[in-house]
């Protein structure tokens, strides 16, 4: 269930470790555990966004349309 809306939105940013130290509170994180956070954010945002599709998907099949 790709959505082509979400592929180029993610194909334009680069969220990485030095984008993660821009927000207040992960400054001081360590290289390592930086690109761990931005790792279980990355699963985090496929969770939701599957969950999302799927909820919508099954909306819309129980209008008929």
């Amino acid at each position: 269930m790709s959505n082509p809306t979400i592929e180029l939105r993610r194909k334009n940013r680069t969220f990485n470790s030095t984008w993660l130290k821009t927000y207040k509170g992960f400054e001081d994180c360590s290289e390592e555990e930086a690109k761990k956070i931005v790792e279980q954010l990355r699963e985090l945002a496929d969770i939701v966004c599957r969950h999302v599709q799927r909820t919508e998907h099954e909306r819309t099949d129980q209008k008929g349309f």
